[in-house]
């Protein structure tokens, strides 16, 4: 819980960061106004700048600029918003030193009209138009609190399990979603987490400009996910300088960024703790410590030649924290002690090799350690990755692209058990893996796309090699049909495979079918997917050290509906959508003893979502309202197996963001409320070893660790 609150400060600095305004100190001239399109709706991230020179800035999250210019004379100013057409103005700077403009954007037709293959993809982006959501929708999703993963959480096909954190998708595990940022694999993406609290992404969803969320049936680039797959693009050379600093309860951010003609520098840090949050908002656990967070993040953009780019993205982050936990299992209250670390560097190039040719290249590194003291107990967990990727893209022609490349990764894990003894569990895994994937646009209308891909796996001792495919048709101006189908393989978990390493790749195949309408305004999408598991791991006892007692005979399935809605121009400066999804899944897994439904998954899920620009008090409000039908959990005191079921889960989060001066500077104010209806979500239960005296088994509800959150935040421009 106590890291919840911490990066979810973080995050929301930064969403404050990202609504104000930054201007040009140096500037004689001061140049502001909105950007709207068509419909008088606000375009935010709008680029407004002066041609030839450096002074510009992005509209705000209600189509707002400001910037001022030290250029002379008459100047072109140009505006532009991908998906709409360029907007170019002649001014005369010496007439006055304070220009108003009103900018309207005219939609572009360039891109609506062709095909695109999105079978069991959701992509946020601020550089395509086709996409149901932009990086500004995730930022501002009130239940989310400014985490990707928590916004994902709101579109179809992702289950609610509120106690864990991660991304759920389709009747499959958390660990069955892998993170990627520009391309290159995240091993270690969540933050670390107490007994029955859910964890938190590492990451702000506003250092992107684009997410890649795919539900299924991804593409050939990618692998070792049997469900799903995100990948976050980092955001390109910045153009603007600014600074900040924000105050809180909770402590200190500060971030700034500098600009040259052909690269860029941010730096980030923060020291936050939640001792006073946790006395606001009321809790349902006992700490010891509270806990405390900091954070570095690094990055740097550079231009190289005519087409090049190179990216470094570094991040540093450590956090302790101490809890009671009420262990029902061994009828004992454990005195927990985390403490934790987390580096991660991600270098990229890409490069344009001729005209029709593109080099993507990356290097990434990883490295996470947990300490976890139970009582006189030590468990020490160090993970480290190191991949090195390189992949081409080839146009042939208008209608033929050609994708290929190799990536290798090493990973070590290593964990020291002090408990009873002294024991060491280590292995190490090289894997290599290969992938070639060509799209063919036959007409306008139709797209197929073919691919293969090879893995290698040193530890598992096998090779696997899988198809993918996708197609998509074009069956109005605005709606199409799309069909996408595949092979999945994953290696086992590495609670797993530091007790059995000779266990062999889990398997999924996909198949999706999508149909939508999508306007400028105006999303509605159906789906529909089968999902087959294979080689699922099965033991025949938690925990257990035996090698033998596992093996890959576990399998599952899982069938569903996934509906998503979303319209941004019934009413006025109003922004909203609708999720809805329905699933039916078995698995026969782990140390179950039939198939049945798993603890994780609720048969409906409902997520609806409302944003408002309100001009008279110079707020933009946001509400969340989340449902999920009941899960299945196991009561030994009853007969049969996974026999009975939780209660509904209801949530409902609101936000409010209100521009202000504060001492003369631009600031924001920004107010979260979490559950603000007071909804007892119950999300399963722990129930003891061993049964009392009057033969049963006592249990605990896992519940929420707070009852109601709020957040207050104020950000200023320096």
């Amino acid at each position: 819980m106590g890291y919840k609150i911490l990066k979810a400060m973080r995050s929301i600095l930064i969403i404050s960061v990202f609504i104000l305004i930054s201007a040009n100190s140096f500037a004689q001239a001061l140049l502001s106004g909105k950007v709207t399109d068509s419909q008088n709706n606000p375009l935010p991230g709008a680029n407004v700048f002066i041609q030839n020179s450096y002074d510009g800035t992005t509209s705000d999250s209600i189509g707002n600029f400001s910037f001022k210019t030290s250029q002379k004379g008459i100047q072109n100013l140009s505006a532009s918003f991908i998906g709409y057409k360029p907007f170019l103005r002649k001014l005369d700077l010496d007439s006055s030193k304070t220009i108003t403009l009103n900018i309207v954007l005219l939609e572009s037709d360039d891109q609506i009209d062709e095909v695109v293959i999105n079978a069991g993809s959701f992509e946020a982006s601020d550089e395509k138009k086709a996409v149901v959501l932009r990086v500004f929708d995730i930022a501002t999703t009130p239940s989310a609190q400014g985490d990707i993963f928590g916004a994902l959480g709101t579109l179809p096909g992702v289950q609610k399990v509120g106690e864990d954190g991660r991304v759920f998708v389709r009747g499959g595990e958390g660990y069955e979603t892998k993170t990627f940022m520009d391309g290159m694999l995240v091993a270690s993406p969540y933050t670390s987490k107490m007994p029955d609290m859910p964890s938190r992404g590492r990451f702000s969803p506003l250092l992107f400009s684009g997410t890649l969320f795919s539900t299924g049936a991804y593409s050939a680039e990618y692998g070792q996910a049997l469900s799903s797959i995100v990948d976050m693009k980092t955001n390109s050379i910045e153009t603007e300088e600014q600074s900040s600093l924000s105050v809180m309860t909770v402590g200190l951010m500060g971030s700034t960024t500098r600009c040259r003609k052909n690269s860029s520098l941010s730096l980030s840090g923060d020291l936050l703790t939640t001792a006073l949050s946790n006395k606001i908002n009321r809790q349902q656990v006992d700490w010891t410590k509270s806990p405390v967070t900091a954070d570095g993040t690094i990055m740097f953009r550079q231009k190289a030649g005519e087409t090049g780019l190179y990216k470094l993205f570094g991040t540093f982050n450590t956090s302790s924290s101490g809890m009671i936990y009420p262990n029902i299992q061994t009828g004992t209250n454990q005195d927990i002690l985390l403490n934790s670390s987390n580096i991660y560097l991600n270098n990229t190039y890409n490069s344009q090799l001729g005209e029709k040719w593109m080099m993507k290249s990356g290097l990434a590194f990883n490295y996470d350690h947990q300490n976890i003291d139970l009582d006189k107990d030590r468990i020490i967990t160090n993970q480290k990755m190191v991949q090195a990727k390189i992949g081409f893209s080839c146009f042939l022609n208008e209608q033929t692209e050609l994708k290929f490349g190799a990536d290798w990764v090493n990973f070590s894990y290593e964990q020291k058990i002090r408990m009873d003894g002294n024991f060491r569990l280590p292995f190490t895994n090289n894997e290599l893996s290969g992938f070639a994937e060509m799209e063919y646009k036959l007409t306008k209308k139709f797209a197929t796309r073919l691919g293969f891909r090879a893995e290698n796996s040193s530890l598992l001792n096998g090779t696997t090699i899988v198809p993918r495919f996708s197609g998509a048709y074009k069956t109005g101006d605005h709606s199409q049909i799309s069909l996408a189908c595949g092979e999945f393989y994953q290696n086992p978990e590495n609670d797993y495979l530091k007790f059995a390493p000779q266990l062999k790749p889990e398997k999924a195949n996909h198949a999706v079918m999508t149909w939508q309408y999508l306007t400028e305004l105006k999303t509605f999408r159906v789906e529909g997917y089968l999902k087959k598991y294979n080689n699922l791991v099965k033991f025949t006892e938690q925990m257990t050290t035996n090698p033998l007692d596992y093996n890959n005979l576990g399998t599952g399935h899982a069938e569903g509906v996934d509906i998503f809605w979303r319209d941004k121009e019934t009413f006025k400066l109003t922004d909203y959508w609708i999720s809805y999804s329905w699933i039916n899944a078995r698995r026969n897994y782990k140390d179950y003893t039939m198939a049945a439904v798993p603890t994780f998954v609720s048969e409906h899920n409902l997520s609806v979502v409302y944003k408002r620009f309100l001009p008279v008090l110079n707020t933009y409000a946001s509400l969340t309202y989340s449902f999920a039908s009941s899960r299945p959990y196991h009561d030994p005191n009853l007969s049969g197996f996974m026999n009975a079921k939780t209660q509904q889960y209801n949530d409902i989060s609101l936000s409010l963001t209100y521009m202000l001066n504060f001492f003369g500077k631009q600031s924001a104010l920004h107010l979260m409320l979490n559950n603000v209806a007071g909804f007892d979500n119950v999300y399963g239960y722990n129930f003891s070893n061993t049964p009392n005296a009057a033969g049963k088994y006592e249990s605990t509800p896992i519940r929420s660790p707070f009852v109601r959150q709020a957040i207050l935040v104020l950000n200023i421009m320096l």
